[in-house]
């Protein structure tokens, strides 16, 4: 077959630049084979293994440019962290974006990869891109091949069109469950289910370092609406655990991570983030390592016991929270499946529907801050106080002794709110709805819920109108005209929006799905998993990342 490209002659001189490039590949990735780095940079083998050789023998510290290595800087060898982008052939590098994420690789000690796409077909040969076809300065860092590193594989031989809608949409099971990122220039991620809970993994893009450069026709317009000037930072820990998050840089360049903001080439640190919204609270089931990372709350003494926590760390402006009741008592999930539930919670003393909402109340309490707006989503497990209402009716609430007091009190009030809802303009649309939830709520709480904003089902809640308006009101369990809700159908909202619900963190055309705050066994969903403890961040200026657990850990 005729070879179209250039093929490394083994032995043959390289420049010294490349070679030094090389070194530091080999002496920062020792996990990864030599001739993987002589393949990525488009070198001969025999070279990477002859510096190979030169380091395990202890000569020269530094490179052969007399540059120091850079593994030196700042890191401890335990923790590896790199920013992972991608480049398309032919086309200019972003210089603001290019010039930070430098600048942000040199503060973190963090290697630099960078994965080559194509877009004329003609350009990709059975080698791979070619390096001429990309600026120069990207060659240094361009990785052709598939690169392990650890838990998570690089597929920089994807070269996936950058017009492709679903990038990774039959990519889930290619990492062979290890986690995947895909050089492409669109935002994508999806969560790929694992065999036991905890075990689950995900699939990601990386965003791009190039500008957009696409034909004038649907496929071209349509990629370069959704083409995102940015990368992923991934950090891996010294027992191998990784943590992910996504960098999507403003116009200029810049970008914020957690909270640093890297712009203008500087690093700086101590910034907030606008809004948290939290994985599924669940408060019954809230696990422990979790609640204290997150908000420093320890759900089992119900007292908050560090300020080391994720709040505290990014003062977020809102805080959003997501089934704040799990209704374990009576959840009908539980009750459909295991008959014997309400027995379970009986002889453990956790029956009473009106103790779970008070927990609710006092974890509220507790992870409200002064800076800091809270703000309660009504979301489906809420809404089972209604259905638990519905389901005694006709006296059945005598069969429940435990909660029939409770159970009173609740419908009383539905009643006497029917009574003024009778009353009203049906055309009067700007009228607030009675919630029994939210009812609930506040007549438990001391302070009748003051402070606390609530947003009832169906409702809405905007953050960052300046700035392209996200939608953080819906949970995400409804979809457009009765259907249900999920990624795909909130998809075709044609808004932004921070939602929860699934448990699942996903991203998809705009759309953002937080996991779950509590912990991944919930009795009923057995079988294999996709559930992972997540939280989504937005930032002043609109973009947003998630935040993956591993092990009650949120980063390395």
């Amino acid at each position: 077959m005729k070879q179209h490209g250039r093929k490394p002659v083994q032995g043959q001189h390289i420049a010294p630049a490349v070679e030094a490039e090389l070194e530091r590949r080999i002496r920062e990735q020792p996990e990864i084979p030599p001739a993987h780095h002589a393949d990525a940079l488009g070198v001969g083998r025999r070279s990477a293994w002859r510096i190979k050789k030169k380091i395990a023998d202890g000569r020269g510290g530094a490179s052969v440019t007399g540059v120091a290595p850079r593994s030196t800087i700042i890191v401890p060898a335990r923790v590896r962290r790199y920013l992972v982008t991608a480049a398309q052939n032919a086309t200019e590098i972003h210089r603001g974006f290019w010039s930070n994420l430098h600048a942000y690789a040199s503060a973190l000690g963090a290697e630099l990869l960078v994965g080559p796409f194509t877009y004329q077909l003609g350009l990709f040969d059975e080698h791979g891109p070619r390096p001429e076809m990309f600026s120069p300065e990207l060659v240094p860092y361009l990785s052709r091949k598939r690169i392990e590193l650890g838990p998570l594989v690089f597929m920089a031989d994807m070269n996936t069109l950058p017009t492709a809608s679903r990038p990774i949409s039959d990519l889930v099971t290619h990492a062979r469950g290890h986690w995947g990122l895909v050089p492409h220039a669109k935002l994508q991620l999806l969560s790929v289910a694992g065999v036991r809970n905890g075990h689950a993994s995900q699939v990601m893009t990386t965003g791009c370092a190039t500008v957009p450069n696409y034909t004038e026709r649907k496929a071209g317009v349509k990629a370069a609406f959704h083409h995102v000037i940015g990368a992923t930072i991934v950090e891996i820990d010294e027992r191998d655990r990784v943590f992910c998050r996504q960098i999507n840089a403003a116009p200029d360049g810049s970008f914020q991570d957690l909270d640093t903001m890297v712009s203008n080439g500087i690093v700086s640190r101590g910034h907030r983030i606008e809004a948290a919204t939290w994985g599924d609270i669940h408060v019954r089931k809230l696990d422990p390592l979790i609640a204290r990372a997150t908000w420093g709350y320890d759900p089992l003494t119900r007292r908050m016991e560090s300020s080391d926590s994720i709040v505290d760390a990014l003062r977020p402006r809102f805080q959003f929270f997501h089934d704040l009741l799990d209704f374990e008592a009576r959840n009908p999930h539980e009750l459909k499946k295991d008959p014997l539930h309400v027995f379970e919670t009986h002889v453990a003393g956790r029956d009473s529907v009106e103790d779970e909402v008070r927990e609710a109340v006092g974890f509220l309490r507790a992870a409200e801050r002064d800076w800091c707006k809270s703000v309660v989503v009504e979301s489906n497990h809420d809404r089972f106080l209604d259905r638990w209402l519905d389901s005694l009716g006709g006296g059945g609430y005598r069969q429940d002794p435990v909660n029939a007091e409770f159970f009173l009190d609740m419908e009383r009030a539905r009643f006497a709110a029917r009574r003024v809802e009778a009353t009203r303009d049906p055309l009067d649309d700007e009228a607030e709805r009675f919630s029994l939830f939210r009812h609930a709520l506040a007549t438990r709480d001391t302070k009748g819920l003051a402070g606390i904003a609530f947003v009832p089902e169906g409702g809405s809640f905007e953050i960052c109108q300046g700035v392209g308006a996200i939608e953080c009101g819906q949970h995400g369990h409804q979809g457009p005209n009765g259907s249900r809700g999920s990624a795909v159908s909130l998809s075709r909202v044609a808004r932004k929006m921070n939602t929860a619900h699934t448990h699942t963190p996903t991203i998809l055309e705009g759309i953002y799905i937080a996991g779950v705050s509590a912990r991944l066994n919930h009795g009923y969903n057995t079988g294999p998993s996709s559930w992972m403890q997540a939280h989504t961040l937005t930032y002043p200026n609109g973009k947003r990342t998630l935040v993956t657990f591993q092990d009650g850990k949120w980063r390395a």
